[in-house]
C-alpha cells in the first residue's frame, strides 16, 4: 500500500511540475527590443542605474536615455577600450539610425501595470532607499536586453523569478512590512 501511494504522490509532484513548465513560460510576455544591451558590461564599467534611467529618483517612471545621450557617452569611453568592436559598431549605428535621422530608440515597455496600481519609482528609490536589483533581480547581470518583466518571486524556483504571469501584491505587501512603511491600501490602489 505504501508503494502505491508513493508512486501516486511521486506521479502528482512530476505532473504539477510538467505542468507548470507548460503553462507558466506560455503566459510569459515576452518583447523584442530594437538594440542589443548589456547591463553586466554597463554595471562593470561603473555605471548605476540612474545613469540610464534618469528619472528614477524625481519621477514615477524610471526613464530612459536619449540616443545623444547613449552616442556622447560611448564616444567618452571608446578611447578606454580600443578594441571593444561591438561599442564602436552600436555607436556607429546609434549615429546613422537615430541621431542622423532625430528619432529615438524605440525600446518597447515590458513593466506594465494594471491601471489601478500606482507605483512610483521616486518612492522607492529617493526615500525608501531601496537598490533597484532589490525589485529587479538579477538585471545587473544581463548580457541581452530586457525582455520580459523583473520581478523577484523569492518563493518560487528561480526558474520562474523573472516571470509575471506568478508575480503577487503578497511579494510587495511582504517588502512594506518588513520597511515599516504603509501598507493601506490607498497608497498603491486608485
Amino acid at each position: 500500500m505504501r508503494i502505491i501511494v508513493r508512486i501516486l504522490e511521486f506521479t502528482a509532484g512530476a505532473l504539477f511540475i510538467a505542468l507548470l513548465a507548460v503553462i507558466v513560460p506560455a503566459r510569459e510576455k515576452r518583447v523584442e527590443q530594437p538594440l542589443p544591451f548589456n547591463h553586466k558590461k554597463h554595471v562593470e564599467a561603473g555605471w548605476e542605474c540612474i545613469n540610464c534611467h534618469p528619472f528614477a529618483d524625481h519621477a514615477q517612471h524610471a526613464g530612459l536615455p536619449q540616443a545623444q545621450e547613449c552616442v556622447e557617452c560611448h564616444k567618452t569611453e571608446m578611447p578606454k577600450y580600443p578594441d571593444n568592436k561591438a561599442m564602436r559598431e552600436i555607436t556607429e549605428l546609434l549615429e546613422k539610425e537615430y541621431i542622423a535621422k532625430g528619432r529615438e530608440i524605440p525600446w518597447k515597455v515590458v513593466h506594465r501595470l494594471d491601471d489601478w496600481v500606482y507605483f512610483s519609482h521616486q518612492r522607492h528609490v529617493k526615500l525608501g532607499k531601496i537598490e533597484c536589483t532589490t525589485c529587479h533581480v538579477g538585471v545587473d547581470k544581463m548580457t541581452e536586453p530586457v525582455t520580459k518583466p523583473l520581478f523577484p518571486i523569492p518563493s518560487y524556483p528561480q526558474i520562474f523569478a523573472y516571470n509575471e504571469s506568478v508575480r503577487t501584491m503578497e511579494w510587495c505587501i511582504a517588502c512594506h512590512e518588513q520597511k515599516k512603511v504603509t501598507t493601506d491600501c490607498n497608497a498603491c490602489h486608485r
